[in-house]
């Protein structure tokens, strides 16, 4: 295997770890997590955002980012693999979206925290952000 193979497994398994972990936390450690992130972006900004809107907006990009980058590496992860054409493109999709309904699944048995399917929805969006970004790299790259 080679190493342009090995880094994309490293990232995508180490990326698919992180959300299990982040879906581990249970409904305090997330909501410490996310205040934390607040309370920062507060001493960066001097804009106060201690707001149950601005804690659900940020929660809400959270799940957005982190499912971008899932669509983004494991794109990556099979472009290692040759061309990506539509079916890939529907299945890398469909994979990431699976992996959103079991992470939410998984939240059901974790101490204060539910599944939602608003989540599924968000998780796939950026998911399918993360894909067309690299596609939109990748041309840029290829371009240039």
């Amino acid at each position: 295997m080679n190493r342009k193979k090995i880094l994309a497994w490293s990232f995508f398994l180490f990326w698919l770890l992180l959300i299990f972990f982040f879906s581990a936390q249970s409904g305090e450690d997330s909501s410490q997590l996310s205040g934390g992130l607040l309370e920062f972006l507060e001493s960066l900004t001097h804009i106060p955002l201690s707001s149950e809107i601005c804690s659900f907006m940020i929660r809400k990009l959270a799940h957005f980012t982190e499912y971008g980058v899932l669509g983004f590496l494991t794109i990556n992860l099979w472009k290692q693999y040759g061309n990506i054409n539509q079916k890939k493109l529907l299945f890398i999709l469909l994979f990431c979206i699976f992996y959103a309904l079991t992470d939410e699944f998984h939240q059901i048995f974790i101490s204060n925290r539910s599944g939602n399917f608003w989540d599924v929805t968000i998780d796939s969006l950026g998911s399918l952000f993360g894909i067309v970004s690299f596609l939109l790299f990748s041309r840029k790259k290829n371009i240039n």
